[in-house]
């Protein structure tokens, strides 16, 4: 670690008395809002804040997104436990109870909302970020592993974000954690009653939000608020201080930057979103002005989001995109080894987003070719034939499952649609019902799930997108949970039956050694419009075992 006991990004581990004070409001508001006698509020609620301070000390909820100061990530689970708080006394608990039962269940689901609110980022320490502890003396202890408890007192600690991190993995790590925080009173009470104890479990687990219910929507929704009103105001060094709204420039800005350290614009592959070179960054520009107007939206509740022209103006005002002479666009060809991409792009100096150089994402070994003159705002890049570096047939990595293909993207031709193993699938928002379906989505559209290659969970049939099961299934929910996840998924009824009613197909599978070999999955008809994505051609190599004829499909209704 590069820091040191005596630079100023350490910190002394404090009491979770001094850590709680400059949060006497919240502590307050929360008080009023549970209601609960002075003794049950000593036990039950007073040490599960006092442990969760001591835990979390002085970290931040993010490297640059939300709540990104010293403290944070306190001051953000604060905030959503209060938010949820609010929002959980204009629910009924449990949902289609009787006046006696919601009366005697009302504080043990007051007590689970409190406790998931504040336990849903508890994973951050875990996997998002590395903490380096100093014993008093100066001397390095090493690293804190958070999975062994609090950091011990005294001492000083150092933070840094992990590159490379999983951004989608903290979410699930509380509960490996609620011993450390929650008092062992608090846990009986909330198992005590098992549709309490199945939902907090759901919700502090990041899983199913069919088993979470309407707890895990009140904690999501509290967690989007507090990040919202946090993204659009801006924060002094102290918690409690507000220097009036935060300006669009600046918000797009932080937007820009986590959407690419969360990888959901992928780079430095053909058909990413954008690529690395020297000292700047070149972004596909409508690709990336929708993800940004996306992100406003989920920041903000949707409403009265600028044009992508406003967008381009704030960009180019505030400093983010080198401007093209007096414009923000530019026309620039990029070169991969043989694949090549004219496009219309926004090129964003790298220092912009990323003051220290070492936080900033790799090169990709390639070029871009900028055009002269000016291009026009809003002009589609032209898409060029090009050569896509495939698998042979004889390849044993991927046999035949890739092609060269000719790219004509016409009015989308900002975007890639090439098919191979590593070429991402442009897509659009998708306006999905199930957070398994939202899961395809983006990993379809960010690259992390492979289409259409050996070892893919995902493939484009001539019937529909094969979802490979229970593979598929078990990255999503893992061994555990994966069975109840197709079982939510298939009650949708979005996918389509076999001619005898089942649920799962059977593709043959040509092109390998055996002749028998299968794929079997779910099978969804119009995936195009279901995930909101520009799908390639079929996979050639994959056969249903039976054929389904057009009647068949039309009487299924699917």
């Amino acid at each position: 670690m590069a820091a040191s006991p005596r630079s100023p990004s350490t910190f002394a581990v404090l009491d979770p008395e001094a850590l709680l004070a400059p949060h006497t409001h919240h502590l307050i508001q929360i008080r009023q809002q549970v209601g609960v006698p002075t003794a049950h509020w000593t036990t039950l609620y007073e040490r599960l804040l006092l442990d969760f301070a001591a835990f979390v000390q002085m970290l931040p909820a993010s490297e640059a997104h939300h709540h990104r100061e010293a403290g944070g990530l306190l001051r953000h689970c604060l905030d959503t436990t209060l938010r949820a708080l609010t929002i959980r006394r204009g629910v009924l608990l449990p949902a289609g109870a009787g006046t006696e039962q919601l009366a005697e269940k009302q504080d043990v689901w007051t007590y689970a909302t409190a406790t998931a609110a504040l336990l849903h980022d508890l994973g951050k320490p875990v996997v998002d970020q590395a903490v380096t502890l100093f014993g008093a003396d100066g001397r390095p202890l090493g690293r804190w592993n958070p999975l062994a408890g609090p950091m011990p007192a005294p001492a000083t600690y150092a933070v840094e974000f992990i590159r490379g991190r999983r951004y989608r993995l903290h979410p699930r790590l509380p509960p490996m954690l609620v011993q450390f925080i929650v008092p062992s009173v608090g846990l009986e009470w909330i198992s005590s009653d098992l549709d309490v104890f199945e939902a907090w479990l759901a919700t502090i687990s990041g899983g199913d939000s069919e088993l979470a219910g309407e707890l895990g929507r009140i904690v999501r929704q509290a967690d989007g608020a507090s990040v919202s009103g946090d993204l659009a105001s801006s924060v002094s060094a102290a918690p409690a201080t507000r220097q009036g709204p935060r300006p669009l420039g600046e918000r797009l800005g932080i937007a820009l930057r986590h959407l690419i350290d969360a990888q959901s614009l992928p780079l430095n592959r053909p058909g990413a979103a954008g690529w690395v070179f020297d000292e700047d960054l070149w972004l596909v520009s409508k690709r990336v002005l929708d993800a940004l107007r996306e992100e406003l939206a989920r920041e903000s509740g949707g409403g009265g989001l600028p044009r992508n022209e406003r967008l381009m103006d704030e960009l180019q005002q505030s400093g983010i995109v080198a401007p093209n002479g007096d414009r923000a666009i530019w026309t620039a060809t990029i070169e991969l080894g043989e694949w090549r991409q004219r496009l219309t792009m926004l090129r964003v100096p790298l220092a912009r987003l990323w003051t220290d150089p070492a936080s900033r994402p790799p090169a990709a070994e390639g070029r871009a070719i900028p055009e002269t003159g000016i291009a026009v705002e809003g002009e589609p890049g032209v898409s060029v034939a090009m050569p896509v570096q495939v698998a042979s047939a004889t390849d044993k990595r991927s046999p035949a499952f890739t092609e060269t293909t000719e790219v004509e993207l016409g009015d989308q031709a900002t975007e890639s649609v090439c098919t191979g193993p590593d070429q991402e699938i442009a897509s659009g928002p998708a306006p999905l019902e199930d957070d398994f379906l939202h899961w395809i989505s983006d990993g379809v559209r960010s690259g992390r799930l492979k289409v259409n290659t050996v070892d893919a969970r995902v493939h484009v049939t001539e019937e529909g997108l094969l979802l490979v099961s229970p593979g598929i299934f078990r990255d999503y929910a893992g061994v555990d949970g994966w069975a109840a996840a197709q079982k939510k998924l298939q009650k949708l009824k979005r996918h389509l039956k076999t001619p005898e009613g089942t649920n799962i197909w059977t593709y043959r599978v040509s092109g390998e050694r055996k002749s028998s070999a299968q794929l079997k999955g779910l099978l969804f008809p119009n995936a195009s419009a279901l995930f909101g994505l520009r799908l390639p051609e079929p996979n050639p190599h994959l056969a249903l075992a039976k054929p389904l004829n057009h009647t068949e499909a039309a009487a299924d209704g699917s």
